[in-house]
């Protein structure tokens, strides 16, 4: 797994994040190839001929993460669809659905787990509507 750690110091708190989780974890040879994916993804990812300030990686082996410092070049309409048909891509190679908005996942005693969203969840989580970077640190 690609630790946020390694993410260049231009991703701060304010980029925008991109959050996938699937109903299952992925072995070590799985995130081995998507972390590559999710790499030469970022790598030639454009909006309108101009390419995208960003960088991917997978999380705790559950999530797909696509991060974008938008200072220079915002994500448009089209660039979003991009990123949508490559997890859908991904998901179909790795059997594994990215698009069940319910999947959450859930930080106690310094452990992230899979669950479902529970409006009433009182642990930290990351779920497809996290916004900011910080919580994925």
């Amino acid at each position: 797994m690609q630790p946020t750690s390694k993410l260049a110091p231009h991703f701060g708190p304010e980029c925008r994040v991109w959050v996938f989780i699937g109903r299952r974890a992925l072995d070590a040879t799985e995130t081995a190839w998507a972390n590559e994916q999710l790499v030469a993804f970022t790598q030639t990812w454009q909006t309108h001929g101009k390419a995208m300030n960003a960088s991917g990686f997978v999380f705790e082996n559950h999530a797909l993460v696509i991060v974008a410092n938008e200072a220079g070049v915002q994500a448009s309409g089209c660039s979003m669809d991009k990123i949508n048909h490559q997890i859908r891509h991904m998901g179909t190679e790795l059997g594994v659905d990215y698009f069940e908005r319910m999947n959450t996942l859930v930080k106690e005693n310094d452990q992230w787990s899979l669950a479902q969203f529970d409006p009433s969840e009182t642990r930290q989580t990351i779920s497809a509507s996290t916004q900011l970077l910080g919580e994925l640190m």
